[in-house]
């Protein structure tokens, strides 16, 4: 367990280290709109990320570790890596149609289809394999040296406000490279292998992701969609604004990935109860969130000032208030993931997140409007509150019924 969770922190730490060393550079010499610009397209890819991911991530990995023998393995591979081809080439339609009928999204259009090369890429990336099979070792330094590259091509080839294509290239080379390397290493080591497509698969494994690709989507309704938000009723410049701090805070909340994806498998295979692995295993990881947590909030405002630049100073604000953020996420890790989705409850995080999504479109406008970017996180930190108090409700109801049935 430990060995995996050093190779998946090595590789979390080039997928946000490197881009922090890379962001400042970015900031001050593409500006603030061009920044801007730059998250706003990268929002609409993200969207088609979480698309063409479907919940697979969970729901194929739950699988893969569960599977008896190579020829199931194959089975789960082939229907899944087609499913995602098949979401891909419909992300791409879609994003056509939002370049020719929006203007916001037609400004950034070279961007954005430079950006989608990235798209096919992560498709090519079975981490849903990798974890499963727990090799996650096998892969992590092709993840090291895409972004390596990254890093050193961000100063080469992004010299001033004009390289926003040249960032857009540069940005998308850490989803390209890893995927084309993992699908030919899949291949030579013979680790799984793509059969026939059977067409009734792919739709029976869309149909079983759905719960938690359901999930996913809703919480993109308080987490991406924020930026194509602010970007609708302002400008890139606040996009830019809140894009910097949210991306701080999302570097030091992938501390949690590691540990995350290597417990999961873990909750599903162990012997015992769900409420003693999640003893075992939560408890841990929550107290070192909390005090996580208090570091950003006492030292992140002004780590973050000195970090993006007196232009930035209202991200650096932003991102000490999202230190709550970071506790809250990690209490929705341990009771919704290690907890809800172990127990087989997948629909009940999907209506929790659902619901979610539905109160946080209900008043995030109306504060935005109000508070402008700090409007946009304050309805940001309730959606979480409310999607993390429920899930620890519905775990224990879950729990307290398997005690019953027990009895």
């Amino acid at each position: 367990m430990f060995i995996n969770i050093f190779y998946l922190s090595l590789v979390q730490i080039t997928n946000y280290v490197f881009p922090l060393i890379t962001l400042p550079y970015l900031v001050r010499v593409l500006g603030v709109s061009q920044f801007g610009g730059v998250m706003l397209a990268q929002a609409v890819i993200q969207y088609c990320i979480i698309i063409t991911d479907y919940g697979f991530n969970l729901s194929a990995t739950k699988k893969i570790t569960l599977a008896n023998g190579k020829d199931n393995i194959n089975s789960i591979y082939t229907s899944t890596f087609y499913a995602r081809l098949l979401l891909s080439f419909l992300c791409l339609c879609a994003i056509l149609i939002l370049i020719y009928c929006f203007g916001l999204f037609y400004e950034q259009r070279d961007v954005i289809l430079v950006m989608f090369i990235g798209v096919i890429g992560n498709c090519l990336f079975p981490i849903y394999l990798f974890q499963g099979l727990e090799l996650m070792r096998n892969i992590a330094w092709i993840s090291i040296c895409s972004k390596t590259l990254m890093t050193i091509l961000t100063f080469l080839l992004v010299r001033n406000s004009g390289d926003i294509i040249n960032a857009a290239i540069v940005l998308t080379l850490p989803l390209l490279i890893p995927g084309v390397i993992a699908h030919f290493y899949i291949k030579k080591e013979k680790i799984a292998t793509l059969n026939k497509v059977d067409i009734s698969s792919v739709f029976n494994e869309l149909k079983e992701s759905a719960p938690l690709f359901i999930s996913q989507v809703s919480i993109s309704f308080y987490t991406t969609f924020n930026t194509l938000i602010l970007g609708y009723f302002y400008s890139p410049t606040m996009v830019g604004l809140y894009s910097a701090a949210d991306k701080l805070r999302v570097a030091v909340q992938s501390c949690y990935i590691p540990i995350q994806q290597v417990i999961f498998p873990k909750m599903n295979k162990e012997n015992g109860t769900v409420g003693h692995k999640l003893f075992k295993y939560g408890g841990p990881f929550l107290i070192v969130s909390f005090f996580g947590s208090i570091l950003v909030f006492v030292f992140g405002q002004k780590l973050a000032t000195m970090y993006l630049g007196e232009d930035f100073s209202s991200s650096a604000i932003l991102f000490k208030w999202m230190s709550i953020l970071l506790f809250v996420i990690a209490v929705a890790i341990v009771y919704g993931q290690w907890g809800l989705i172990t127990l087989g409850k997948e629909k009940t995080l999907t209506k929790i997140y659902v619901t979610g999504a539905f109160l946080h479109l209900f008043y995030t406008i109306p504060l935005m409007e109000k508070y402008s970017i700090f409007g946009m996180l304050t309805s940001v930190i309730i959606t979480e509150l409310v999607i993390t108090f429920l899930m620890i409700i519905f775990f224990y109801i879950e729990l307290r019924k398997i005690k019953s049935y027990l009895k």
